[in-house]
């Protein structure tokens, strides 16, 4: 548990153990408790809203990107809570990884991966705290231009979201203001937080596909022929080759249980952001005369654009590693390995022709030609909902 808190994964370490969801933490009760109310506090709302707007189709269109990203979170925060003790055999792997690296090299090229999981987390978490507080402060530009430029009358503050608290708004703003800023926040935290725990898991998987090979391209010497191998040297490589094809099937176990936890989780979440980016497009559209409204709605889309993207690219980085390793194999010295030795290069050989993959729901593959697709998708139901008005 110990790499867990150093540098490498200490952000991902505490932004889990702030949400009641690192697997390793026995009191974490009160937490996750109290993480539900907050998002089930601000899911409410929206669906209060929802009921109460009438059929209002232009409250309907402000609320619902709102209420499907909080949706997203509960989808999130749940696939991770319900899913503990996965989660924690995932991160056992990873230290048994750690612990099963032989050679300099192969601990440089673990390091260079967790260094990448880094980057990924510390990036992602910047951008889109960055959103939200931008988000978050378009509710004071109407009184920031009060100052600047005076009108005989006070313009309207707005909140952030629509939400219904059965509340004068005008009276109670900055309470339900308040109550909106923590709420959003901490959800924005959650997805942070899984987001980029998916990002460190497909990094390092990444890299346990580049260490095999790393071996399998360097089991043999370049000055060392069939001929001139001892029985001590045969031996050893055999012992090396067969030490990659054990790293290789843990490499394709921890996919298939990457799948299995978060494959469904993926679809859901997928279909949701479609419905999102569409009408943040077509509300960034209709309300270009509102720059408030608009500059919300931007960020808005922004976001979700971004955290579409790194899950994505996280996907495609599991793509590129494991169909790499037919390559750095193809690339060795098997042709002067003995016989027995390149028919397990053969087996590794056949298995990496068809790359892991991270999939939603065995529907959607997360790629960047799959980031393009759902982009794609969403302009077109933007399309849809534009000649539809």
């Amino acid at each position: 548990m110990e790499i867990f808190e150093k540098r490498f994964y200490k952000l991902n370490y505490r932004l889990l153990s702030f949400l009641g969801l690192w697997p390793y933490e026995k009191s974490r009760l009160s937490r996750v408790c109290l993480i539900n109310v907050v998002i089930l506090s601000i899911n409410m709302t929206q669906v209060l809203k929802l009921c109460t707007s009438e059929g209002n189709f232009d409250i309907m269109k402000e609320v619902i990107p709102v209420w499907v990203t909080s949706l997203n979170v509960v989808i999130k925060y749940y696939t991770f809570d319900l899913s503990i003790l996965d989660i924690k055999l995932l991160m056992d792997n990873m230290m048994m990884d750690w612990s099963m690296l032989k050679s300099k090299e192969e601990i440089e090229i673990m390091k260079k991966f967790a260094r990448l999981g880094r980057l990924y987390t510390l990036g992602y978490t910047i951008y889109i705290y960055i959103f939200m507080s931008l988000f978050l402060l378009v509710t004071f530009i109407p009184p920031l231009m009060d100052i600047i430029i005076p009108l005989n009358e006070s313009r309207h503050m707005e909140l952030p979201v629509l939400g219904e608290y059965f509340l004068d708004e005008e009276k109670h703003f900055y309470l339900i203001y308040c109550h909106m800023a923590v709420t959003i926040t901490i959800s924005i935290t959650i997805l942070i937080a899984t987001d980029t725990q998916l990002m460190v898991f497909c990094c390092h998987v990444s890299g346990a596909f580049a260490v095999v090979g790393f071996r399998l391209e360097h089991f043999l010497r370049n000055d060392i022929t069939l001929d001139e191998l001892s029985e001590l040297q045969r031996r050893e490589c055999y012992k090396h080759v067969s030490l990659s094809i054990n790293g290789h099937k843990r490499a394709l176990e921890f996919v298939k249980r990457m799948e299995s936890l978060f494959s469904y989780s993926l679809l859901m979440q997928c279909g949701l952001n479609i419905v999102c980016m569409s009408i943040c497009l077509y509300q960034i559209i209709k309300l270009y005369d509102n720059s408030v409204e608009t500059i919300k709605f931007i960020a808005f889309f922004i976001g979700e654009l971004i955290h579409l993207f790194v899950t994505s690219l996280s996907g495609q980085t599991i793509i590129d590693h494991s169909s790499d390793v037919y390559f750095k194999a193809y690339s060795g010295l098997w042709y002067e390995a003995p016989i027995e030795i390149r028919k397990l290069l053969v087996l590794i050989m056949r298995r990496s022709l068809e790359p892991s993959r991270l999939t939603a729901g065995d529907i959607f593959i997360y790629c960047l030609d799959g980031f393009a697709t759902i982009v794609q998708t969403s302009t077109s139901y933007f399309m849809v909902l534009l000649s539809v008005q």
